[in-house]
This record gives C-alpha cells, structure tokens and sequence, in this order.
C-alpha cells in the first residue's frame, strides 16, 4: 500500500501545498471517497487519504460502496447482462489468436503448465506483478518472458474491448464516465447537495483504468502499474467564466483527441467524449440497486428482437 499513500502524498503536494485548494485536515464535506467493495481497493482508498492527508482528520473517513450487481467502478460482466453477451466471445477466441497462441503455448510449457488450466497472459501478469512488488520470488524462466507477458496482456485487453468500437466502452465505462461529468454540471451549477465538496476520489481497478483511458483515447498500450492514477481537473476563467476540463494520467497532463488543449473546453470534452458516457444511471441509491441489470436486460432484448 506504500504506492497509495505515496500517490496521496503526491496530491497533497499538488492540490494543498503548492496550491491551497484543499484544507490541510480531511474534511468529509470537502472530500468524497468511493470504492467498490474489495478489501484491496478499500484498503487503497485509506491509504491514498492517510498519504494526502498526513492522517490528520476531525470526522471519521467514510468510504462508500455498493453491491456489486450495481457497481460502475469496474466493467460489471455480472450486472450487465449484454457486455456479458458481447465479451463471452470475444474472451473464448482472445487465447487462440495466430501471435497470442502461439506465445501462450510456449510459456505455459516452459512453465510445466497443462493448457486445460485455462491459463492467459493476464492472469500471468497479474501473479508476476505481484510477486515483483512484494519481494517474492517468479519462476527463473519468466525473467525472459516478461516484455512479452505485458506485450500479449495488453493485446488481449485491446482485443477484447475493441476500442474503435463504441459499445464495450459504453457498457464497460460509460455510467462512470457520465457519474464524473454529472459531478461537474453539478458543482458549476451549484446544485450539488455538498456545496463545499472539492474532491471526488474513486478507489477502482487496472481494469477499470484501461477502458477509461480507452475512451478518453489516451491509452499508451501500456498496462497501468500498481496505483496509476486518472484526475480529472474543473477549471473556470474568473473573467469570462469559461469552463475547462484537465485530464492528467499517472501526474502528467494529457491532450484528449478532439480538444483544442491540455486545458480543455468543456463543451468540446463533452461533445467529443459523452457518447461513451451517455448511458445514465441516477446516483447511488436504494431505488438504484437493480438500475444497470434492469437496462443491460433491456438492451439484450433489443439486439435480440432485431437479430
């Protein structure tokens, strides 16, 4: 968890001390935290506030979550029933793949793996990334194997959600995408319940990561590391009152595809980038457990009437 705080510790250099954005102490009306609910992304998100915050606090940190049936924090193949429908496949056929295949066979044989244990290179990144961070040991053959690991975890991922392709994004990330820009329309509008809310932070997964920077077409086909980060920054001109988004990826700032700059306009990030956010969903609440099975169902039924 070192990597969280130290990415906290990071923010608070940022948005505290060399700009005073934030308040010093942690605030529960200024700061918003969400994870889904895994052990390992709660844990992150208190470690990110503990780096951010120097563990100096007046409320308790509430950290929120939900059931996972309704969970938009992650690419909920369980919830919604079409991006089942539409991945299934495009897992089945990922591992068979002419380059992939022939990789795959080789290292599960130099690794004394049977090919019925169902074994891919993402599953293999996983292990040995985590095996690297916590000091333990890999297998000896994988030291030679692992520009190649990353290389086919990456093309699997790129196969599977097919980025030029509009509707795994949609259904992967699109509520979230839309959650960040609620939260933007919200606050300009001045019609958030928390009028001093500040931050927004959201504990998720690499999984979650991918198809968002996919979306945002800034993905480097690089997996992202243990506590990569995307921010995304609201800006107003106190003159004309214009408004700009800035998107930064692991602390650098980024040039989203359709923008005019890094400082973008938010009409121009929302006419280039709200068709993947264009799936609704209402904000958490007990009305909302059932909301994206109840909607991926009604688009399942409507790709098969038309089939």
């Amino acid at each position: 968890m070192q990597q969280l705080y130290e990415l906290g510790e990071r923010l608070r250099k940022t948005y505290i001390e060399e700009t005073p954005f934030l308040s010093p102490t942690f605030i529960p009306t200024e700061v918003y935290v969400r994870s889904t609910n895994i052990v390992r992304t709660i844990e992150s998100a208190r470690c990110l506030i503990a780096g951010l915050f120097q563990q100096k606090q007046k409320d308790i940190v509430s950290i929120l979550t939900t059931e996972a049936e309704s969970e938009i924090l992650y690419p909920n193949y369980q919830g919604c029933k079409l991006l089942k429908v539409l991945l299934s496949p495009r897992w089945a056929e990922v591992s068979t793949l002419p380059g992939i295949a022939a990789d795959l066979q080789s290292i599960l044989s130099a690794l004394g793996i049977e090919a019925h244990q169902h074994v891919d290179f993402i599953l293999i990144r996983d292990d040995m990334v985590a095996r690297e961070t916590h000091g333990l040991p890999s297998p000896p053959v994988l030291s030679s194997w692992r520009n190649t690991v990353e290389e086919r975890a990456v093309d699997m991922i790129c196969h599977l959600y097919e980025p030029s392709r509009r509707e795994k994004l949609q259904l992967s990330v699109g509520a979230l995408l839309h959650v960040l820009l609620d939260n933007i329309e919200k606050k300009l509008e001045g019609s958030s319940a928390e009028a001093n809310r500040k931050l927004f932070l959201y504990s998720a997964h690499d999984t979650t990561l991918i198809p968002c920077l996919m979306a945002l077409e800034i993905f480097d086909m690089k997996w992202p590391p243990y506590a990569a980060d995307v921010t995304l920054e609201l800006h107003q001109n106190r003159k004309t009152g214009d408004t700009f988004v800035k998107v930064s990826y692991m602390g650098q700032d980024q040039l989203i595809p359709g923008c005019s700059g890094v400082y973008c306009p938010l009409q121009e990030f929302k006419q280039e980038h709200l068709p993947h956010g264009s799936i609704k969903r209402p904000l958490i609440n007990d009305a909302a457990a059932s909301w994206f099975d109840s909607l991926c169902s009604f688009l399942l039924n409507a790709v098969d009437a038309n089939r």
